[in-house]
């Protein structure tokens, strides 16, 4: 799933602006913002909560906490540096329903046909089923605490790294 969101805004593109009039590779720190932005993501699933702190959705068929069944999901996320810039993602192909939300169907036009799970071990046959967003990813703007960890993550590897 690719989402792409403008991280570098405000406090951290300050940060990438002196890294840059170093003359520095910043590979370094955008792996630190990598791992980052990773550690994020999975403490919005322990949370369950989106990445701007509003509570994922409540789940209707089963007790527990949305999205963290069996941790494929979560523990499916990852970063890479491409270039100058930092992608994180997964390659669940259901995510983007958990991240979108999503009205499930079943595939065939027969009128009669029925999407068909079990809850709590008790098959249930439905037309449909609705998923509600949970956002993991960060839509818009980054949210300002991501960003703060963005900035002072810089601000660290250059600190250690390339200061006198």
């Amino acid at each position: 799933m690719k989402i792409k969101t403008e991280v570098f805004a405000g406090d951290a593109q300050r940060a990438f602006a002196q890294l840059s009039l170093l003359g520095r590779d910043p590979t370094d720190a955008l792996d630190a913002v990598g791992r980052v932005l990773k550690t994020r993501v999975q403490l919005s699933f322990h949370s369950g909560t989106d990445p701007y702190g509003r509570p994922w959705a409540p789940l209707k068929s089963r007790s527990g906490q949305p999205l963290r069944d069996k941790g494929h999901l979560m523990g499916s996320f990852d970063y890479r540096v491409e270039g100058n810039s930092v992608e994180i993602g997964t390659n669940m192909a259901y995510a983007r329903v958990h991240q979108f939300g999503a009205t499930i169907r079943p595939k065939s036009s027969d009128p009669k046909a029925r999407l068909r799970f079990l809850v709590n071990g008790v098959p249930v046959f439905v037309k449909e089923v609705t998923i509600p967003p949970r956002e993991m990813l960060p839509l818009n703007a980054l949210p300002q605490d991501w960003s703060d960890d963005v900035t002072a993550v810089v601000a660290d590897v250059i600190g250690r790294k390339w200061s006198a």
